[in-house]
């Protein structure tokens, strides 16, 4: 049984990724490969685009606000409070189509979406203000597809298709 070291994250990195404000709690690094954990906070618009990770496994918690949720041939609202689990390899979805932000906390096991989240998104510095939430352009979306693919995340419909 390999042994890791205890981690104490305080300061985790955030980034801004199709409009949703990502936390980095805990990367892949720090848990030896295990899982990543992150927290996100999808404004009022924000879609994830329908996609699959042939990777890792998915599981969210919503703490706070209400999403839309695909997840296979399923379409469910997810309220404050709810989970749910996306295996790899299944397609899914998350949209948010109220008037406030939605919370949630994000496992991905094994660990490793964390390393898209860096390439893919853009950092954003303790403290500052973040962009106005836009849709992605055409020219995003080309980038955004070429750095899914690396990570092994198939995007079948993109942000608002």
């Amino acid at each position: 049984m390999p042994k890791y070291d205890a981690v104490h994250s305080q300061s985790p990195e955030t980034y801004l990724f199709l409009g949703v404000q990502i936390k980095i709690l805990l990367s892949h690094r720090q848990t030896g490969g295990q899982f990543t954990l992150v927290e996100g906070i999808v404004p009022p618009g924000g879609d994830g685009g329908l996609h699959v990770h042939d990777r890792e496994d998915e599981t969210m918690h919503l703490l706070e606000g209400a999403l839309e949720v695909t997840i296979g041939p399923r379409l469910l609202t997810l309220n404050a409070g709810e989970s749910y689990f996306a295996p790899r390899t299944v397609p899914h979805r998350l949209r948010n189509l109220g008037a406030v932000p939605a919370r949630s906390i994000l496992v991905t096991t094994p660990g490793g979406f964390d390393r898209f989240i860096t390439r893919a998104g853009m950092k954003i510095e303790a403290g500052a203000p973040l962009p106005e939430f836009a849709p992605p352009t055409p020219e995003q979306i080309g980038h955004l597809m070429t750095l899914a693919a690396e990570a092994g995340i198939r995007i079948l419909a993109p942000p608002g298709k």
